[in-house]
């Protein structure tokens, strides 16, 4: 809303204000100082106007997932890990600021990961523990991927040489049962399989 709008509605708001103490004053008990009952009238009207300014808001657009990112201290390492192990794809890798800071996107499907490296980051204090300790700090927890059959899942990755961090666990409250890993540098990956009512 414009400042002309706003003006306009504090003078509108201000006028019927005076307009409600002058035809009331007679109603309401004479000693009342009349600055009073301006100001209330005045805070009166002013609460019926201001939901309708909030109406005038536009409508949010739909929203959707489309990428968590993860700030990493080696993007090789890094890469190769989610690439080799959970058979991601690099998708893009671009570099802003002269190499001052690289982003590399990851694809699976529908999931999107951003690894970001800047090689004047610092590392998080204190060190996030391993899951389920993890999600005792603040902030980032974890990605979440999902699959139709956990435990041939777990398998694949077996063969691949991946040990989970947390083994298959029910969670049924969510209606899931998962598997947690860790990246090389100690992100935790959840792997969720919905359980069948």
């Amino acid at each position: 809303m414009d400042f002309i709008a706003i003006l306009s509605i504090f003078a509108l708001t201000c006028f019927l204000g005076c307009y409600g103490v002058w035809r009331a004053r007679s109603a309401v008990h004479a000693t009342t100082p009349t600055g009073t009952l301006i100001a209330v009238s005045i805070l009166g009207i002013g609460t019926l106007i201001a939901p309708a300014r909030a109406a005038d808001a536009p409508a949010m657009p739909p929203l959707k997932p489309f990428m968590v990112a993860i700030s990493v201290a080696d993007l090789k390492a890094e890469t190769d890990w989610y690439v080799e192990k959970l058979g991601f794809k690099v998708e893009k890798d671009v570099n802003i600021g002269d190499g001052r800071v690289y982003f590399r996107w990851l694809t699976l499907g529908d999931q999107r990961i951003e690894l970001v490296y800047s090689p004047t980051a610092t590392d998080a204090t204190p060190a996030r523990p391993k899951p389920p300790g993890h999600a005792g700090l603040h902030g980032f927890t974890h990605v979440t991927l999902e699959t139709d059959d956990l435990d041939a899942t777990k398998a694949a990755l077996a063969a691949r040489g991946v040990t989970p961090a947390l083994d298959v666990t029910e969670v049924t409250p969510l209606g899931i049962k998962v598997i947690y890993l860790t990246d090389p540098e100690g992100n935790a990956v959840e792997i969720a399989q919905r359980l069948k009512n």
